[in-house]
C-alpha cells in the first residue's frame, strides 16, 4: 500500500520507501539497522523496525503498520534511517495525510 487513503486507526498495511540518490534506487543490502521514524501531527516521533522489501539491492524498505501506530488525524511524516558500521543514511521526510474514519 502506498502512503495514501489512510484513516485513523488503520493498521496491517505495508508502507514502503525507496532510498534513492539522484533519482536512482541505491543498494542498501549491507545496512544492518533498518528503521522507520513516524512523526504524528503533534510532532511526536516513534521509531519502528523496518525490513528489506526483497534483498535490499532495490533500495526498498518496508514496515507493517501496527495497531495503535496511526492514532491521530492530520499531516504525518515518515523517514527511513538505516545504519551500518561507519555510515548512516536517512531519506527525506515523506508527508502523508491521515483522515478521520468518517471521510
Amino acid at each position: 500500500m502506498s502512503w495514501e487513503d489512510i484513516h485513523v486507526d488503520d493498521y496491517g498495511w505495508i508502507g514502503k520507501l525507496t532510498l534513492q540518490q539522484d533519482g536512482t534506487a541505491i543498494d542498501i543490502s549491507s545496512y544492518t539497522t533498518l528503521q522507520y521514524i513516524l512523526k504524528d501531527p503533534s510532532a511526536v516521533t516513534s521509531t519502528k523496525v523496518a525490513a528489506f522489501d526483497s534483498d535490499g539491492t532495490d533500495g526498498i524498505l518496508k514496515y507493517t503498520i501496527a495497531d495503535g501506530d496511526i492514532d491521530e488525524v492530520g499531516n504525518w511524516y515518515v523517514q527511513a534511517r538505516i545504519t551500518k558500521v561507519g555510515a548512516v543514511l536517512t531519506s527525506d521526510w515523506l508527508k502523508f495525510q491521515v483522515q478521520d474514519r468518517l471521510d
